[in-house]
């Protein structure tokens, strides 16, 4: 058999055969005569096993139903928070009577959320108030705090804000004599 033969043989055969991974790591043959003397190569050692990491792992149980959540990074942890922000602001709100439902509130009393619809008027409050001297208003829809971009000039500048004549200053009580 010819060098063109064994060529064109082999050529047929790889491609009849599966596709084969092949790593090039250097080898070493010593050939005495017509047969080959392969040095034996040496293993490269595994590398060690991490075990997965997890920052947060919770498991839940409701009617036979187990869910499980799992962070692996501060991103991870960050999405299953706000995941959870929004199950109990739904929770919430189906906690009250059908007709007491207002799909906006505070969760724990703390991060305001908004499931209505939104309005023209309600997105131009939350970003764009200039009578209101916070810089995190209330958000438009879904769940945390809207930027309200009316005040940002003001807080990148460092004012103070203005004093507005509209505070409510409480009843004026006087001692009867």
């Amino acid at each position: 058999m010819n060098l063109v033969e064994m060529t064109s043989s082999v050529f047929n055969q790889r491609r009849s055969a599966r596709p084969v991974l092949v790593r090039h790591r250097p080898s070493f043959q010593l050939s005495l005569l017509d047969s080959p003397i392969a040095l034996p190569r040496r293993r490269q050692p595994d590398p060690p096993a991490r075990p997965p990491s997890k920052l947060a792992s919770m498991e839940l149980e409701l009617g036979g139903l187990a869910i499980e959540f799992k962070a692996k990074n501060l991103v991870g942890l960050l999405v299953w928070l706000s995941l959870a922000e929004v199950a109990i602001a739904v929770l919430q709100e189906l906690m009250r009577p059908r007709q007491f439902r207002t799909w906006h509130g505070r969760v724990a009393g703390i991060i305001p959320y908004d499931f209505r619809k939104p309005t023209p008027r309600r997105v131009l409050n939350a970003l764009w108030a200039p009578d209101n001297p916070r810089l995190f208003t209330d958000t438009v829809f879904g769940i945390g705090w809207g930027l309200n971009l009316a005040q940002l000039p003001r807080v990148l500048r460092g004012a103070i804000p203005p004093a507005s004549s509209t505070t409510y200053s409480g009843p004026k009580v006087t001692a009867k004599s």
